[in-house]
């Protein structure tokens, strides 16, 4: 899904409820942060979310941001599901949606599409954090 789907519009803010009617998706109770998908085509695409209130010290901005990996306790890996499908990204230029949740708001902003420009691990909390580099896509 290299595009939003109609109705999804960057600056825009949507109810979970709007956004899996627009995916055609299920997050069921909660959202996670680091969502794979794959299109009526079966193509991948990851929906990706930043909640300021989120456990984990997401750094967003227009531009360049920097995001967590996922995994809450231990070290995180390489290998996680949400985790490997943000470094294929890197060389296969799978799209990334990206939405934001400003502290206290239910609804979540679309900032639109993402490139994931690198990764690296950081010693954060006495473990292994994958720190991935982003940027939306026409700021740079």
């Amino acid at each position: 899904m290299r595009s939003p789907p109609p109705g999804i519009n960057i600056g825009e803010r949507y109810t979970q409820d709007d956004i899996e009617e627009a995916f055609d998706t299920g997050f069921g109770y909660q959202i996670s942060g680091i969502n794979p998908r794959r299109d009526s085509q079966d193509r991948r695409y990851v929906l990706l979310f930043a909640n300021e209130d989120g456990p984990y010290d997401d750094s967003v901005t227009r531009g360049r941001f920097e995001y967590d990996g996922e995994g809450l306790s231990g070290d995180q890996s390489e290998s996680s599901p949400g985790n490997s499908v943000l470094i294929d990204a890197i060389s296969a230029g799978t799209p990334v949606h990206f939405f934001y949740q400003d502290s206290g708001d239910g609804e979540w902003e679309y900032q639109g599409l993402v490139d994931v420009l690198g990764y690296r691990f950081e010693q954060k909390g006495g473990r292994q954090v994958l720190v991935f580099e982003m940027e939306h896509q026409g700021t740079g």
